[in-house]
């Protein structure tokens, strides 16, 4: 298992290596380590800033293999999110070195960052124009995704599906939960704020943490899962949750007693 000093040795030597590459020519700190909230199980990020478009995809390739060459790699994964390309390593100590290339032309600053290095200054710049932002939550259309996957549920229970059941049920919950991420001004992805959300709100989601894959527990899942949505839906928009409220429920009670007529 890494130590933070093995964490912190390997970001440097990236860095070293980094600067040392022509083609790059910016590099930031991204994500606990570049927002200075680092603690002792966090891993790295850095962003880096390709001179030209065109080039990106060979420096990831040959960035690829570099990390290969200076450290024992477990394994490694490739994505991209628009023009940045993003390569991930997971090495035998278990600490993920995660990296990013993307053209110095779309350069944007979506966080805290920390540069390391900037041979022209657009990183820099980029990272001082950076203001925060908070996200605005989509409560009608999380409400039509979240009665689709009620409905799934029940249909899933009675159908003698309970795995499938407990995945609309985890639907439904994961919905609400971000929601209330949102509501509070918060990012929701990966629940990174949940646990920072207030109990009263979060903690009745509790009684939907089924343990049992029987029918019987898994409707009462899906009926407490569904009233913590309408809950959450009532605070941002009270006239949608009250027309759905009846339909939904009425759906839920009738799955529960068996005498739904549900169709796939």
């Amino acid at each position: 298992m890494f130590a933070p000093s093995d964490r912190d040795a390997t970001l440097a030597r990236v860095l070293d290596l980094l600067e040392a590459d022509e083609r790059i020519e910016a590099a930031v700190i991204t994500g606990s380590l570049g927002a200075g909230r680092a603690d002792r199980w966090s891993d790295f990020d850095v962003a880096s800033l390709v001179t030209d478009a065109e080039l990106c995809e060979r420096v990831a390739a040959d960035w690829v293999g570099l990390i290969y060459r200076q450290w024992e790699v477990g394994h490694h994964y490739e994505t991209e999110f628009g023009s940045t390309l993003v390569r991930g390593f997971l090495l035998v100590n278990g600490l993920v070195v995660d990296l990013a290339f993307a053209p110095s032309s779309n350069c944007e600053v979506w966080a805290p960052v920390r540069v390391a290095f900037d041979r022209t200054g657009t990183a820099t710049r980029a990272a001082e124009a950076w203001q925060p932002w908070s996200p605005t939550p989509d409560w009608r259309g999380e409400a039509g995704f979240a009665w689709h996957d009620v409905l799934h549920a029940c249909v899933a229970a009675n159908r003698g599906k309970p795995w499938q059941a407990l995945y609309f049920l985890e639907r439904v919950r994961n919905r609400t939960l971000a929601l209330a991420s949102e509501r509070h001004g918060l990012e929701a992805d990966e629940f990174k704020h949940v646990d920072e959300l207030p109990a009263e709100e979060r903690d009745p989601m509790l009684a939907s943490l089924v343990t049992d894959l029987e029918r019987a527990p898994l409707m009462v899942g899906i009926e407490v899962a569904a009233r913590a949505f309408l809950d959450e839906l009532r605070r941002g928009d009270p006239a949608l949750a009250d027309r759905l409220a009846g339909p939904l429920l009425l759906f839920v009670h009738g799955s529960q007693e068996g005498g739904a007529d549900v169709v796939g």
